[in-house]
C-alpha cells in the first residue's frame, strides 16, 4: 500500500511538471485529453485493498460513438465528422500488486468540429474511462492552454519562471471539510452535473463553446502560479513590476471574458524567499469578474460553487 501511494504521488508530480514544461506539438495533440492522465486514471482502477489481475489481456470493446451518439449530436448540434477509429494496444511495466498493468486493448476515436468562433477543433477519446470524465479533461485543457498561450505567455515573457510555474484549469467542485452537511451537498450536486456530461441533457455544446464564453458555459475556474527562480538585484522594484504585468493581464482576461472570469493567481519564488511585502507568496481571487479578498487559498471553489447555484446545481 505504501509503495501504492509513493507511486503515484510522484508520478503525478512528473506529470504536472511535465504538463508545464513541455511544449505541445500539434492540435490533435491538444485536444488529446489522454497521455500521461489517461494512462495513469487507467491504471489505478484496482481497488487497494485486493491483489490485481495479472493474467490476460484488458480489453475495451463499447463501441462509445454508437452508445453516445445522442451525446454527440447535442455536444456538436449534429455536425460533427469522424477523423477515424483506431484499434490501440499498450503494454505496462508491473509496478506493484495492487496495481493492474495487463496490457490493454481498446478503441480510440477523433471527431473533427467546429467551436462557437467557427474554428475548427478535434476531439480525441476513448472507451476505457467514461466520457464525463474525457469531456471534463478535454474542456479543462483546452481553456487552460488557450489562456496561456493568450494571455500568461505574453505577461510572463522575460520572466525567470520556475518550472513550478502553471497554468491550469478545473471545473469547481468540493473537495475540502468533507465532514460538514453542507459540504457534502454540493459534492453531491457538483458530481451530478459532471457525470450528466455524458448525456444529451446535460452535455456542453462544444460546437457554441469559445474561451470568451466558457465561464458563462461551464462551472469552471482557472489557476495560475508564477514561481520566479533566482535572486533579483533589486528585488522590490523587480516584484512591483511583476504585479503590475500581471493586474494587466487580469485586467485583459476580464474584458475578454465580458466580466465573467474565474481565476485565483498565486506570485513567489521557487526558493524559501519572502516577497519584499514580507509574506512568500501573494494572490488574487476573482470570481464571476469581481476581485475577492480576504479567502484561503483551500477554500476558493466554495464562493466559485455559490456563484453557479440556480445554473448548473
Amino acid at each position: 500500500m505504501k509503495k501504492l501511494v509513493a507511486f503515484v504521488l510522484i508520478l503525478i508530480l512528473s506529470v504536472g511538471t511535465a504538463a508545464c514544461d513541455a511544449e505541445r506539438k500539434s492540435d490533435l495533440q491538444e485536444d488529446t485529453p489522454n497521455g500521461a492522465f489517461g494512462n495513469l486514471w487507467s491504471l489505478l482502477t484496482a481497488e487497494e485493498d485486493r491483489i490485481a489481475e495479472t493474467e490476460g489481456i484488458r480489453e475495451y470493446k463499447t463501441d462509445y460513438i454508437e452508445k453516445y451518439r445522442a451525446t454527440l449530436n447535442a455536444m456538436f448540434e449534429n455536425a460533427w465528422t469522424l477523423l477515424y477509429r483506431e484499434d490501440k494496444y499498450i503494454e505496462h511495466v508491473p509496478i506493484c500488486e495492487h496495481v493492474d498493468t495487463r496490457p490493454q486493448q481498446y478503441i480510440e476515436w477523433a471527431i473533427e468540429y467546429h467551436d462557437g468562433n467557427g474554428e475548427r477543433r478535434t476531439f480525441v477519446f476513448d472507451n476505457r474511462s467514461s466520457l464525463s470524465i474525457q469531456i471534463e479533461t478535454y474542456v479543462t485543457h483546452y481553456i487552460a492552454d488557450y489562456y496561456e498561450k493568450t494571455f500568461y505567455a505574453a505577461c510572463t515573457e522575460g520572466m525567470p519562471l520556475a518550472p513550478s510555474s502553471y497554468v491550469f484549469g478545473f471545473m469547481a467542485k468540493a473537495s475540502v471539510d468533507m465532514n460538514l452537511p453542507e459540504n457534502k451537498q454540493w459534492k453531491t450536486k457538483t458530481d451530478t452535473y459532471k457525470k450528466l456530461l455524458e448525456t444529451p441533457e446535460g452535455a456542453i455544446c462544444l460546437a457554441k463553446l469559445t474561451p470568451t464564453n466558457i465561464f458563462e458555459m461551464c462551472p469552471l475556474y482557472l489557476s495560475i502560479h508564477i514561481s520566479f527562480t533566482g535572486h533579483p538585484d533589486d528585488k522590490q522594484r523587480f516584484e512591483e513590476d511583476a504585479m503590475e504585468k500581471i493586474e494587466g493581464m487580469l485586467a485583459d482576461m476580464n474584458a475578454f471574458t465580458d466580466n465573467r472570469l474565474n481565476v485565483s493567481v498565486s506570485l513567489g519564488y521557487h526558493e524559501i524567499i519572502n516577497l519584499h511585502i514580507g509574506t512568500r507568496q501573494y494572490r488574487w481571487y476573482i470570481i464571476q469578474g469581481k476581485q475577492i479578498y480576504d479567502i484561503d487559498p483551500f477554500y476558493y471553489e466554495k464562493p466559485v460553487l455559490e456563484s453557479y447555484a440556480g445554473i448548473f446545481w
